[in-house]
C-alpha cells in the first residue's frame, strides 16, 4: 500500500500533459508535472487555489456527494467510483474502463507492470513496475507512463 494521498490529478484527451499533486501523510506535497512547464503549471496551480479559496467561503469543510455515474471525457471522475472484482482480477475505473489484473502491463517507456494484490486509499489497484519495484496507483502510472497495454503472452 502507498503511503501517498493522491489529492487529484487530470489529464487531456491523448495524456499528453499532466500536472499531479500528490500529498504525503504528513502533509508535505510533491508535484510532477508531464509535459508542462514548470512556470506554466505553477501559474495554473496559483489560478486553481485562487479559484477553490474562492468558491469556499467561511464554512466548515465537507466531502462532496459521491458520484456513480460514468463522467464526461473532460470532468474530472470521483476517485471513489472505482471498483475490484478480486476474485475475477479485474479493476473497473471510475470511467467504467476494465483492466485485467492478472496481465502484466507495458508503458509508453517499455516498462512491464504487475499487479501483486495491494489497493490504495480509494481501493484502486498498486502496480509494481518490474524493472525498479516503483509503485503506482493504477490511474497515476496511466496518466505518468501511459499509454499502456497488455503485454503478450496473456489473455487480452
Amino acid at each position: 500500500m502507498s503511503d501517498r494521498i493522491i489529492i487529484g490529478f487530470d489529464a487531456g484527451y491523448d495524456g499528453d500533459a499532466a500536472i499531479v499533486v500528490v500529498v504525503k501523510r504528513d502533509g508535505s506535497y510533491d508535484v510532477r508535472t508531464k509535459g508542462v512547464c514548470d512556470h506554466l503549471a505553477a501559474d495554473l496551480l496559483r489560478g486553481i487555489a485562487d479559484q477553490l479559496d474562492a468558491r469556499h467561503g467561511p464554512f466548515p469543510c465537507t466531502p462532496p456527494p459521491v458520484q456513480h455515474d460514468r463522467p464526461i471525457e473532460y470532468e474530472h471522475a470521483d476517485p471513489y467510483g472505482g471498483r475490484l472484482d478480486r476474485t475475477r482480477g479485474v479493476w473497473r475505473d471510475p470511467r467504467g474502463d476494465a483492466f485485467d489484473l492478472s496481465l502484466r502491463w507495458g508503458d509508453l517507456f517499455e516498462r512491464t507492470w504487475k499487479w501483486d494484490g495491494t489497493t490504495g486509499q480509494f481501493g484502486e489497484p498498486i502496480l509494481r513496475a518490474e524493472d525498479d519495484g516503483e509503485q503506482q496507483p493504477l490511474s497515476l502510472l496511466r496518466t505518468m507512463y501511459g499509454p499502456i497495454s497488455p503485454l503478450s503472452g496473456g489473455a487480452a
